[in-house]
């Protein structure tokens, strides 16, 4: 019995060392091909981003600043190329790199008029996740926070021309009237006031777009003090305008629109997948409660405000799939 026992015992060592040498004989498994990620700068935003992909996705992640990628072909070894900001994607596209058969692509962290000047060869083989809020969430927030009023001004550039015609239907669909006014390229602030105070005469409210043309820093605070005397809330698209005095903002974070671009990766993975470029999908409310006090203004509390707009509009951003 012993001597059994031994001697199954030296013929399982044995077969044991067997498999190890095969195993260390065999060719090592071949490494998941990475998720490429390509960055426009370093800054906080990017960075923010970057750590929600990393920690969305199970394949090895490579990042890097666009000015660092001295071969650009290497990205059609990736499971995916992800370019965040507007220089990444025009690095992408001057260089005009061969098409990536099999390896899609996803945009993030930019704006749907900056993606609306990228060329055309570019768009139609990208996913792309915009930060701006669909047009009829704009309206539906208004109508939330300011159930009493139904007229608000609007500063369209260059970059939202052409928003102008459908955020009109988006108001008018929610009995809001749109009190406009449109800049050029050329105009200075001379212009930019004489067309604020045009817009603020007979509206209850200004709405800010993100349009370069109309919101420019160095006549920002001008621009809140014009609408604050006339004792009017400014909605803005910006956290910062919040802090900086405006009464009320709708904004997507960077964390917010990475989680966007995972989830168009996991679609654009599939096969046969439609390509889908979206406004943001989800959004983050910021009230300035002592300017809306000084205003005199009841808003409802940021938590049951953001619910009402979700529930309301949780899928307008889908407007934007083609």
């Amino acid at each position: 019995m012993l001597a059994g026992a031994g001697l199954l015992g030296h013929l399982a060592s044995a077969n044991l060392w067997a498999q190890g040498v095969a195993g260390a004989m065999a060719p090592p498994a071949a490494s998941p091909a990475p998720l490429w990620v390509v960055l426009s700068e370093r800054n906080a935003a990017q960075e923010e981003a970057l750590r929600v992909l990393r920690g969305g996705t199970a394949l090895p992640l490579q990042a890097g600043l666009w000015s660092d990628w001295a071969q650009w072909e290497q990205l059609g070894s990736g499971a995916a190329l992800m370019l965040l900001g507007v220089r990444a994607l025009a690095a992408w596209g001057q260089r005009q790199p061969p098409l990536l058969p099999g390896v899609p692509w996803v945009a993030g962290l930019l704006s749907q008029s900056a993606w609306a000047g990228l060329p055309a060869a570019l768009r139609n083989h990208a996913h792309a996740a915009w930060l701006d809020q669909p047009l009829p969430r704009l309206a539906e927030l208004l109508r939330l926070a300011l159930p009493d009023r139904s007229r608000v001004g609007v500063l369209f550039g260059p970059a939202t021309r052409a928003w102008r015609e459908p955020l009109r239907e988006a108001l008018q669909q929610r009995q809001w009237q749109m009190q406009a006014a449109q800049l050029h390229e050329s105009d200075g602030p001379a212009e930019l006031f004489a067309a604020l105070s045009r817009v603020l005469d007979g509206s209850e409210a200004l709405l800010l777009l993100p349009d370069a043309q109309v919101v420019q820093p160095s006549q920002f605070q001008n621009l809140l003090i014009a609408a604050y005397r006339q004792r009017l809330p400014v909605v803005t698209f910006s956290q910062a305008h919040v802090r900086a005095g405006a009464t009320l903002g709708l904004f997507t974070t960077p964390a917010q629109a990475a989680q966007q671009m995972l989830d168009l990766l996991r679609h654009a993975q599939q096969p046969r997948a439609r390509l889908r470029q979206q406004w943001a999908a989800q959004f983050e409310l910021a009230i300035n409660e002592p300017v809306a006090r000084s205003l005199n203004l009841q808003l409802p509390a940021v938590a049951m405000l953001a619910g009402a707009l979700m529930q309301r509009s949780g899928s307008a951003h889908e407007e934007g799939s083609r």
